[in-house]
């Protein structure tokens, strides 16, 4: 799974459960559906038709950027069941191998 998440700086990151890191941070809502269209690109079965990934992908930004809204707006728990917050995904993380968002 992956979840948007506010850093205290305002700008966005993604949190990835399946490497239990970050994958992306300082970014802005466009950048974060940029990487959702692009994971889901990548991740698409290799029988897909060149339409199923492009739909996929379509369908995996428009999700993040509705994902990215709510996580702006205060409002993560419209988005994810259990939202995690940035000092929970800080804690998880190494801090040290990335610059520290302030």
């Amino acid at each position: 799974m992956r979840q948007i998440v506010l850093q205290p700086d305002g700008r966005l990151a993604v949190y990835s459960t399946i490497v239990d890191d970050l994958v992306l941070y300082d970014a802005t809502p466009d950048e974060v559906a940029d990487e959702a269209a692009d994971y889901a690109r990548g991740t698409a079965s290799r029988r897909a038709t060149p339409e199923q990934a492009t739909e996929r992908s379509r369908r995996a930004r428009e999700t993040a950027h509705r994902n990215a809204a709510y996580v702006l707006a205060g409002e993560p728990h419209r988005a994810y069941n259990r939202p995690m917050t940035w000092l929970e995904i800080e804690a998880l993380t190494d801090s040290e191998t990335r610059p520290h968002p302030c």
